[in-house]
C-alpha cells in the first residue's frame, strides 16, 4: 500500500518532479564538463577499452551473460589501473568530480525536492523549486555534505563485492552463477543501504534537527515497519538491477534519475506512514493512520455524547 500511495503522490507532484529532473540534467551536463579534461588526457585508454566494455555488457541477447560480465569487470578493473599509472593527480580529480562534486550536488536537489514534498503532504501548499533550494541551502549543504561521506564508503564495500565476484576465474561460476551472485549481491547492498539512508532527509526535514539525530531518528522509524520496507525495496532495485543486466549498462542513462525521483517520493511516503502521519496524496485525498482513525472516532463519539 506503501508503495501505492507514493505513486499517488507523485502522480500530484509531477511537476516538482519534473522540476528535479532537469535540474539533475543540468547538473550531469557541469560534471562533464568538468570530467572533460580527464577525458581528454586518457582518450587513448577510454577509447581501447570502451569498445570492448561495451561489446562485453550490451545485454544478455548478446552472448552469455557470464562470460561478457567477467569479461567486463576484468577490462574495467585493467582500465583502472592503466589510468592511475598514467597519470594519479588527473585520475584523483576525475574521482572527486564523479563520486563527490556530482553526487553532492544531486543531493542538494534531492533535499529541496524532499522539502517541496513535505509542504504539499502536510498542507498541499505548492512551492517553488528555486524557492525551496534557497531556503533549504544551509540544511541541505550540511546533509549532502554528510551523506557523500557515507556513500563513499558504501561505494566502496559495493566495488569490493562486485570486482571481488569478478575476479573469481571458475569457468562454472562465471557461465552459470556470476550473473545471479552479481545481482543479488548488488540488490542486498542498495537495499540494506536504502533502508538506512531511508529516513534521514525527512526526518531532517520534518523534526528540524541535526544531521546525525536525523540519521538515528530515519533508521528507528525504518526499523518499525523493516520487513515489509525491505521487501518493497528489494522489488524495487532487483527491477532496476535485472532491467540493467538483461538490455545493457545504457539503460542506467534513464534509469538512474527515474529511480532517484521514485524513491525520493517512496521515501517520504514511508516516513510519513512509519510516524503515523497524516498527509496528502492528492488534492481530494488525505491519508490517515488507523491509530489515528481509532482516536477520531472516540472524539466524534465522546462529542455526541
Amino acid at each position: 500500500m506503501v508503495f501505492v500511495n507514493s505513486l499517488r503522490l507523485l502522480r500530484s507532484n509531477w511537476s516538482k518532479a519534473l522540476k528535479f529532473f532537469l535540474y539533475y540534467i543540468v547538473v550531469w551536463g557541469i560534471c562533464i564538463a568538468l570530467f572533460l579534461p580527464v577525458a581528454f588526457e586518457f582518450e587513448q585508454i577510454f577509447s581501447s577499452n570502451f569498445n570492448e566494455i561495451s561489446g562485453y555488457f550490451a545485454g544478455v541477447f548478446k552472448g552469455n551473460l557470464g562470460e561478457n560480465l567477467h569479461g567486463m569487470i576484468v577490462t574495467a578493473g585493467d582500465a583502472i589501473v592503466d589510468i592511475f599509472d598514467a597519470n594519479v593527480g588527473l585520475a584523483i580529480y576525475g574521482l572527486i568530480v564523479m563520486f563527490v562534486i556530482l553526487p553532492f550536488v544531486i543531493n542538494v536537489g534531492k533535499y529541496t525536492l524532499e522539502c517541496m514534498l513535505y509542504s504539499y503532504m502536510t498542507s498541499k501548499n505548492q512551492i517553488g523549486f528555486f524557492s525551496a533550494f534557497v531556503k533549504n541551502l544551509k540544511k541541505s549543504v550540511l546533509f549532502a555534505l554528510c551523506k557523500v561521506g557515507y556513500n563513499l564508503i558504501f561505494l566502496a564495500i559495493t566495488i569490493s563485492a562486485v570486482f571481488g565476484l569478478g575476479l573469481v576465474e571458475d569457468e562454472t561460476f562465471v557461465r552459470y552463477l556470476l550473473p545471479l551472485a552479481e545481482i543479488l549481491v548488488l540488490v542486498l547492498l542498495f537495499t540494506l543501504n536504502q533502508i538506512l539512508v531511508l529516513g534521514w532527509a525527512p526526518a531532517s526535514i520534518v523534526f528540524d534537527c541535526g544531521v546525525f539525530t536525523a540519521f538515528r531518528k530515519g533508521v528507528k522509524a525504518v526499523r518499525r515497519h523493516f520487513w515489509k520496507i525491505f521487501g518493497v525495496t528489494f522489488c524495487y532495485f532487483l527491477l532496476f538491477w535485472a532491467l540493467v543486466m538483461i538490455f545493457g549498462v545504457y539503460t542506467m542513462i534513464v534509469l538512474v534519475p527515474v529511480m532517484t525521483i521514485l524513491l525520493t517520493v517512496y521515501n517520504m511516503t514511508v516516513f510519513f506512514t512509519s510516524q503515523g502521519m497524516r498527509f496528502y496524496v492528492n488534492d481530494s485525498q488525505i491519508l490517515t493512520p488507523k491509530k489515528l482513525e481509532e482516536v477520531d472516532n472516540i472524539n466524534k463519539t465522546a462529542f455526541l455524547l
